[in-house]
């Protein structure tokens, strides 16, 4: 009887790469469904989330980061004609600081908009008091906004070929500072009020 050879590792080596790609693809499906579904925390250094900003605010201040040293920071980049995501995650913002009573006084809710052109204060202004009355609103050049959004890792894409009611396409996400500026956490836009609140009473406890 012919004694059979064993085979070479080498023999293996193609369907362990398929093994691999597929467990790969379905990790990477499993992050980005938790990434849209859930809170999550970014997975970069801190570092690489925030930095110094200097914007014009609601009521055409001049107003850097640096004048929320001491507080947290809940920001949001979003526009004012924004059909359906923006006032529904402000609203969210504005529910959860509700809900967490004195200790919301130490959060600082700012939306900053990537639609500069049509954002001016005034329509910051009319556009954020329907949130609360914590709310700052920030505007500015096209390259401050360029700066501030490129410091927190914020796409945005204006299609002004649509027209007058143009749409501008921009990430999605809810950002937490910590008391000197640095980045503590993010949160998906479909993280309920109620979950929202039970987040930052952890993450801002002193």
């Amino acid at each position: 009887m012919r004694k059979r050879m064993p085979r070479s590792p080498l023999v293996y080596l193609p369907f362990l790469a398929l093994a691999t790609i597929v467990a790969a693809g379905a990790l990477w499906r499993l992050g980005d469904i938790r990434s849209h579904r859930t809170t999550e925390t970014v997975t970069v250094a801190p570092a690489n989330i925030g930095g110094p900003f200097t914007l014009t605010d609601q009521d055409g201040m001049r107003r850097s980061d640096a004048e929320f040293r001491g507080k947290y920071m809940l920001v949001f980049f979003g526009y004012t004609f924004c059909p359906d995501v923006c006032p529904t995650t402000l609203a969210v913002m504005g529910a959860a600081l509700d809900k967490l009573g004195k200790q919301g006084d130490r959060i600082v809710p700012i939306f900053i908009t990537v639609d500069p052109e049509r954002d001016t204060s005034p329509v910051l202004k009319a556009y954020i008091s329907a949130f609360g009355s914590k709310f700052v609103g920030f505007t500015g050049t096209q390259e401050e906004i360029a700066a501030a959004a490129k410091a927190y890792r914020v796409y945005y894409q204006a299609h002004k070929e649509q027209g007058e009611h143009y749409a501008v396409d921009h990430s999605g996400v809810v950002y937490l500072m910590d008391k000197t500026g640095a980045f503590l956490a993010n949160y998906s836009l479909d993280t309920p009020a109620d979950r929202l609140a039970d987040e930052l009473a952890k993450k801002t406890v002193d």
